[in-house]
C-alpha cells in the first residue's frame, strides 16, 4: 500500500500544483501525456529488496488536481495490475476513469519493461480510450534507458498520440544521477502537432529514498505543451508550469 501526491503529467508538465495528497507515487512510470499516467516521473523500475525478484501488485488510486484560470478540477480513478517475472522484466495493465473539464474519459493501457542488456532496459506502452473526449484516442510509447558509470543514467523515448482530427508526437530526453540516497534528473520534452506546431517543456526532479521502498520527491515543471485542453476537436499549444511534492511509504 502506498500513499502520496502524484500529479498527472502532460508530456512531463504538471497541469497544476498538487495541493492534496493523491494517488500512489508510481516510480515505474515514464512521464506521459494525457491519458497515460505520468505520474511520477522518469522511467524507474520498482524498488524492492533484492530477494523479491518475482511478485505481483494491485494498486487502486484516486487523484484530484486543482487548476488555475477557474477550470474544473481534474480527477482520476485507476486500478493497476503488475507482475514482475524477474529483475527489469515486468508487465503492467491499468484501467483509468478520468474527468477533464467536466468531461469523462475511460482509458485502458498495457505496458512492459524488458532488459535489453546488462545496463539497458526497454519500455513499451499501448493505450486506448473508447470515449476520447479530451484524452487521446490511441497512443504508443517507446523508451530506452541506459545506466552509466558513477550513478549516471540517460533515457530517451518517443510517444505518438492520435486524436480524431490530428496527431501529437512527443520526444523525451532525460539525464539523471544517483548519489547517496538521492536522485536528481532533468528532462526535456519537445513535441509537435500538425495543427498546433512545435512546443517544448522541461522538468527537474529531486528524489530522496529513505529505504528500499520509501521515498519523498519534489518536481518543478515549466514550458509549453501540445495537447487537447478542451472538449472540442482541437489541439493547442499551451504554456504551463507547476510544482509537486509527493511520496511513497509502504506498510
Amino acid at each position: 500500500m502506498s500513499f502520496g501526491c502524484a500529479p498527472r503529467l502532460l508530456h512531463g508538465i504538471v497541469a497544476a500544483a498538487c495541493a492534496l495528497p493523491a494517488a500512489a507515487d508510481d516510480l515505474r512510470q515514464p512521464p506521459l501525456a494525457q491519458s497515460a499516467q505520468a505520474a511520477p516521473a522518469a522511467t524507474q523500475l520498482p524498488l524492492r529488496p533484492a530477494q523479491k525478484l518475482e511478485y505481483s501488485e494491485i494498486t487502486l488510486s484516486r487523484t484530484r488536481e486543482t487548476l488555475s484560470n477557474n477550470a474544473n478540477d481534474w480527477t482520476d480513478t485507476q486500478i493497476e495490475l503488475l507482475h514482475q517475472f524477474a529483475a527489469r522484466n515486468l508487465v503492467i495493465g491499468r484501467a483509468t476513469s478520468s474527468e477533464r473539464f467536466g468531461l469523462h474519459d475511460n482509458t485502458l493501457a498495457l505496458a512492459a519493461y524488458h532488459p535489453l542488456g546488462e545496463r539497458t532496459t526497454g519500455y513499451v506502452e499501448l493505450a486506448t480510450s473508447d470515449t476520447h473526449r479530451v484524452l487521446a484516442r490511441d497512443s504508443l510509447q517507446l523508451q530506452l534507458s541506459q545506466s552509466l558509470p558513477q550513478g549516471w543514467g540517460v533515457l530517451g523515448g518517443l510517444k505518438h498520440m492520435t486524436y480524431n482530427t490530428t496527431a501529437v508526437d512527443i520526444a523525451e530526453l532525460t539525464l539523471e544521477r544517483y548519489f547517496a540516497s538521492y536522485r536528481a534528473a532533468f528532462s526535456i520534452y519537445p513535441s509537435s502537432s500538425r495543427t498546433a506546431g512545435n512546443a517544448t517543456s522541461y522538468r527537474f526532479h529531486l528524489s530522496h529514498y529513505y529505504s528500499d521502498e520509501n521515498s519523498v520527491q519534489l518536481m518543478f515543471v515549466r514550458g509549453i505543451e501540445v495537447d487537447k485542453p478542451t472538449g472540442v476537436n482541437s489541439v493547442l499549444a499551451t504554456p504551463v508550469r507547476g510544482i509537486a511534492l509527493f511520496g511513497r511509504h509502504w506498510l
